[in-house]
C-alpha cells in the first residue's frame, strides 16, 4: 500500500476588519491572491526578471519556494512540469458577505511539509495584506493571531498574535500516525467547494471512486515527492484504483456551480465544479489514510484557492441529519 511522509500544518488565521470588506461567496482566490502579491513584494529582490526560473536567489525566496516552486533533481518529469504549490486556503462557499468595521472573522491556511520553515514570511504578508486592504471594497483589517490546530484532538497552539512581534515556529504536525481511522460502513464525502476533477479530458460529472482515488493519488504524492519524506517514489500507483473498482457509488447528491475569479486580463476566469454529496460503500479500510490527508490538502483543480475541499461522515450520520 501507499506511504506517505507528509507532515501538515493546519493554522486559524484570525482578522478583524479595521474598514468594511466585501468578501466574495467563495474567497479562496482573493485571499490566495492578494497573499502571492504581498508575498513577492516583501520577498521578490530580483522584479527586474521576469520569472523565477533565473534567480539566484531561488533556492532561499519565500516567495519561490511557494509561488513558483522547483522540482528536485530525482522529480524532473513531464507531468509535474507545473508542481502543486505548499500552501492550501481555506474558505467555504456561501452568500457574498460584508465584515463591518471592529468584526473579527478567520480562514483556515495549511502549510505542506518543508514549506512551514516559510512561516514567518507568511505571517509578515497577511499583515500586510492587511494594510493593502482586500477584497470588493479593498478593506483594511489587521491580523489578531495565528494558531496551529490539531483538528482531531482539539489542541491549539499561539504561533503570532497582536501583542507580540515574535512568531512560533512550533506548528503542531499532523502525520499519517495522526489521521483517524475512517467511520464503519458506507461512507459520505460532502463536496464542500467546487470539485473539478478531469478524466480523458472532460470535467467528470459522476464520481465512481476509482476516478477520486487517482486523482486524491496524484494530488497527495506529488505533495508528499516534493515537499514531505518521498516514501511514495517508486510506489505502485495501480494497486489502489484497482482495489478501488470494488467500492461502489451508492447515491450521488450533487449540483454544478459556477464561480467567476479575477484573470490576468480583463475577463474574469470561470471556476465550475461539483458541490453537495456522495456515498459509497464497500471495503474502504485501504484507502484511509489517502482520504484523510485529502480531507486536509482538497483536491482537483484550484486545491490551493481551496476548491476540492470535502469533509468525510458516515452514511449513518447523514441519515440521522436528515
Amino acid at each position: 500500500m501507499l506511504e506517505f511522509d507528509l507532515p501538515i500544518g493546519y493554522l486559524r488565521v484570525g482578522l478583524k476588519a479595521i474598514q468594511p470588506i466585501r468578501l466574495p461567496a467563495f474567497a479562496g482566490s482573493k485571499l490566495e491572491g492578494a497573499f502571492g502579491r504581498t508575498l513577492y513584494q516583501i520577498a521578490c529582490t530580483r522584479r527586474d526578471l521576469q520569472t523565477c526560473a533565473p534567480c539566484p536567489l531561488r533556492s532561499v525566496c519565500p516567495y519561490a519556494a511557494l509561488y513558483a516552486p522547483a522540482l528536485p533533481p530525482h522529480l524532473e518529469v513531464d507531468s509535474l512540469e507545473n508542481p502543486p504549490r505548499p500552501l492550501v486556503f481555506e474558505t467555504h462557499m456561501g452568500q457574498e458577505r460584508e465584515i463591518a468595521p471592529g468584526e473579527a472573522f478567520e480562514f483556515g491556511l495549511r502549510i505542506v511539509g518543508k514549506a512551514v520553515q516559510h512561516l514567518p514570511y507568511l505571517v509578515a504578508a497577511i499583515q500586510q495584506m492587511g494594510e493593502n486592504g482586500i477584497g470588493l471594497t479593498r478593506g483594511r483589517f489587521e491580523l489578531t493571531e495565528v494558531r496551529s490546530v490539531q483538528p482531531y484532538t482539539g489542541e491549539t497552539r499561539l504561533l503570532a498574535s497582536a501583542d507580540s512581534p515574535v512568531v512560533r515556529l512550533e506548528v503542531i504536525p499532523l502525520n499519517a500516525a495522526d489521521l483517524p481511522s475512517l467511520p464503519q460502513g458506507p461512507l459520505t464525502l460532502h463536496l464542500e467547494t467546487l470539485t473539478h476533477l478531469k478524466s480523458g479530458g472532460k470535467m467528470v460529472e459522476t464520481l465512481q471512486f476509482p476516478v477520486l482515488v487517482r486523482a486524491l493519488q496524484r494530488r497527495v504524492s506529488n505533495l508528499e515527492q516534493i515537499y514531505g519524506g518521498g516514501k511514495s517514489l517508486g510506489a505502485n500507483f495501480s494497486e489502489l484504483p484497482l482495489l478501488a473498482r470494488g467500492v461502489e457509488l451508492v447515491e450521488q447528491q450533487t449540483r454544478h456551480a459556477v464561480q467567476a475569479r479575477s484573470g490576468k486580463g480583463k475577463h474574469p476566469v470561470i471556476m465550475n465544479g461539483l458541490v453537495g454529496r456522495v456515498t459509497y460503500s464497500g471495503d474502504l479500510r485501504p484507502f484511509s489514510t489517502l482520504l484523510r490527508f485529502g480531507e486536509l490538502v482538497g483536491m482537483g483543480k484550484w486545491a490551493h484557492f481551496g476548491a476540492g475541499k470535502y469533509r468525510i461522515a458516515s452514511a449513518t450520520q447523514v441519515d440521522d441529519v436528515q
